[in-house]
């Protein structure tokens, strides 16, 4: 199909699209960089709020690189996939120091930000410059796969590649950020992953996989490896007035959040060490551990994390920790902590374990 007439059908299609979003035909480089990096990892009607949020907490690229670290992960709580909040601060401050706080122009300025890959540098390059870089985002994928019948697999480097020649060669040079936003929202509302609308297609009669009945073949993937259990105890433990919670800054999950004290196990079966264990430097002793008979998990790309919970209630104060990595908080302030969406849902499920009278 020639790229012309491909931008012709899809231009044609687009004009009778109505998707009203915030970002759409949005030109301000900050605001399209927070929606690109916000939906990376997040449905559309779920990071909207989120969108929001932000943009009126840190309206521009100086207020984001004035907040401190932990002002922006509380604003993303509930987001997860905290390294997204952590590189956008660090991108601000660096916006700043190296570009006097103007957001650059240059699609080789913009892909060395933190967490800006060649999707997100094109898409603001070409949304808020309309400089000529196409677009790749998992819709792209699936429609140019669908249409062109790659076969490659687009989780190596060679199918990405495939995938982008096309992409290039289709490109309106002449309105890029109008073509990418009509082939990501063809992607979004009849190229379907699990039920495409071929129907109502615009290139049925040209679409080479719809035409021998294989488009849920496509994109190509292998087979996924299968995802590594993680088994996580958390300890609720409280001191009068006081729980106990730590600051995870390791770059591991929940990175730059709060939790629950825990003890990682190899699988889901936990058992009191003869020698006991240590929360904040104190010593536990068996018979002060309850275990409360509530379980979740969360699902990360390449993990499930499975989470078991314990209550500890210490009759001393905090004046005995000697660990750095534990800080007593009162009960009355944990809501100014950036928690993991599971702790989250654990604080809303078991209010009274959090009251103190």
């Amino acid at each position: 199909m020639l790229p012309t007439l491909f931008q012709n059908l899809l231009k044609e299609w687009h004009l009778q699209l109505e998707r009203p979003l915030p970002w759409v035909n949005e030109k301000d480089p900050y605001k399209i960089w927070i929606s690109e990096i916000i939906l990376q990892q997040t449905r559309v009607v779920q990071g909207l709020p989120y969108y929001t949020r932000f943009l009126d907490h840190f309206p521009n690229v100086i207020a984001l690189s004035n907040a401190t670290e932990a002002e922006v992960i509380k604003c993303w709580e509930g987001l997860g996939y905290y390294s997204r909040a952590i590189n956008i601060h660090w991108s601000a401050k660096y916006i700043v120091k190296e570009h006097n706080g103007v957001f650059p122009t240059q699609y080789d300025e913009i892909i060395k930000l933190k967490g800006v890959g060649p999707y997100a540098a094109a898409a603001i390059a070409s949304f808020a410059f309309s400089l000529p870089y196409a677009v790749l985002d998992g819709n792209v994928h699936r429609v140019i796969s669908r249409i062109f019948s790659v076969t490659s697999d687009i989780t190596t480097s060679k199918g990405r590649k495939t995938i982008q020649d096309i992409a290039d060669k289709l490109l309106d040079k002449e309105n890029p950020a109008g073509f990418n936003q009509a082939i990501m929202d063809f992607g979004a509302t009849v190229c379907l992953p699990a039920s495409p609308l071929c129907g109502q297609c615009v290139f049925a009669d040209r679409c080479t996989s719809y035409l021998t009945d294989t488009q849920r073949d496509f994109p190509f993937k292998k087979v996924k490896k299968p995802l590594r259990n993680r088994y996580f105890h958390l300890f609720l433990v409280q001191a009068g007035k006081y729980i106990f919670l730590t600051h995870r800054k390791e770059k591991d999950i929940w990175r730059g959040l709060y939790t629950l004290p825990f003890i990682e196990t190899r699988d889901e079966e936990w058992k009191f060490p003869l020698e006991g264990i240590q929360l904040g430097g104190i010593s536990i002793e068996e018979n002060q551990i309850q275990t409360l008979h509530y379980t979740d998990q969360q699902l990360l790309t390449h993990q499930r994390i499975h989470l078991y919970y314990y209550k500890v209630y210490l009759a001393t104060g905090g004046e005995k920790i000697s660990d750095d990595s534990i800080e007593m908080v009162p009960l009355t302030n944990i809501k100014e902590f950036a928690f993991p969406k599971f702790l989250l849902r654990f604080i809303a499920d078991n209010k009274s374990l959090f009251e103190y009278n």
